[in-house]
């Protein structure tokens, strides 16, 4: 039972380097619609959710206005424009946010997959332990390298899982979080490692092997055939 109002702050401002794109990958199709259109698609038709705070680049604010603008939405919806890096945008989200408190979700704008079943286990387990992540185990083996020429050492899978978003919180342990973070000087790889950082346990929610994050143009394959599997009767 959620008894607390619920914020998904929405990550679109991303630049897509790892796509050799000239544009943000945000706004690739995936059958027809952009890439963040069907993130926002999932938020939108659950009940849990009080209102989305999409954080984009600067400049595409009417492009975002345009893609709202197409869909029946069922939420409020507010444009924030973030800032160089992720931990940088997420920062001027939580500036947004300043004066409401509840339980808030971070999630990629490029992980159009995640399941409604697993966002509700997030938002559950941020009410039940304060921070939390969807994971998935490791399927390959890691090899530790200091030049990405030689292994050095290689870790013991079974204690390796694969974050991914959303990464659910008590909005003030978050806060907290990142004032530490940028007091340190400290900038991490998600939301959950800056928790981590203050001495807090991140609870695990095991998530699934379809929820990808579009990072390079192989990912598109694999996004059309998880949307078309999706699909078919």
């Amino acid at each position: 039972m959620i008894d607390r109002e619920v914020c998904v702050m929405i990550a679109a401002a991303g630049m897509g380097r790892r796509m050799n794109l000239k544009q943000n990958k945000q706004y690739l199709p995936i059958h027809g619609k952009p890439m963040v259109r069907h993130t926002i698609e999932i938020f939108d038709g659950m009940d849990e959710i009080s209102f989305i705070v999409l954080l984009i680049r600067k400049g595409e604010e009417a492009m975002m206005r345009d893609i709202l603008k197409a869909m029946d939405l069922n939420h409020s919806i507010y444009l924030v424009v973030g800032g160089d890096e992720r931990q940088d945008t997420i920062w001027q989200g939580l500036q947004f946010l300043k004066n409401w408190d509840g339980i808030l979700l971070t999630h990629d704008g490029a992980r159009p997959f995640v399941t409604e079943e697993e966002v509700r286990a997030v938002i559950q387990g941020a009410q039940n332990s304060g921070a939390c992540c969807l994971m998935t185990p490791m399927k390959d083996t890691v090899k530790i390298s200091e030049d990405g020429l030689w292994s050095a050492v290689t870790p013991d899978r079974s204690k390796l899982f694969a974050i991914q978003t959303p990464q659910g919180f008590e909005k003030e342990i978050l806060v907290r979080a990142y004032e530490q973070a940028f007091d340190e000087g400290y900038y991490g790889t998600d939301d959950c490692s800056l928790v981590e950082k203050t001495g807090r346990k991140v609870q695990l929610i095991r998530g699934s092997y379809n929820n990808i994050k579009i990072t390079t143009p192989e990912d598109l394959i694999f996004a059309d055939a998880i949307y078309s599997d999706r699909k078919s009767p």
